[in-house]
């Protein structure tokens, strides 16, 4: 299967997998490259609603755990 056109602009992606790995890479196998991509709600806000999806928001269509959220935006901090 192609992978998802979204994969290299998708916040979710940036911000989250990439702090979490190896944890989070399967939403990217089965959800960017594989056969759930018809079923990711970021793929469905930018396509059927026009409009870019938070970076929170998961291909499940849940929110990325307070946790997580409070993980990535304090490593993102310390890069600058």
């Amino acid at each position: 299967m192609q992978e998802c056109k979204y994969l290299k602009e998708c916040e979710f992606v940036l911000h989250y997998v990439s702090q979490v790995k190896p944890h989070w890479n399967d939403f990217v196998r089965l959800y960017c490259r594989g056969d759930f991509q018809d079923v990711c709600k970021r793929r469905e806000k930018y396509e059927h609603d026009n409009t870019r999806p938070e970076p929170d928001l998961m291909p499940t269509g849940q929110r990325v755990p307070g946790m997580l959220d409070a993980l990535a935006k304090q490593r993102q901090g310390t890069r600058g």
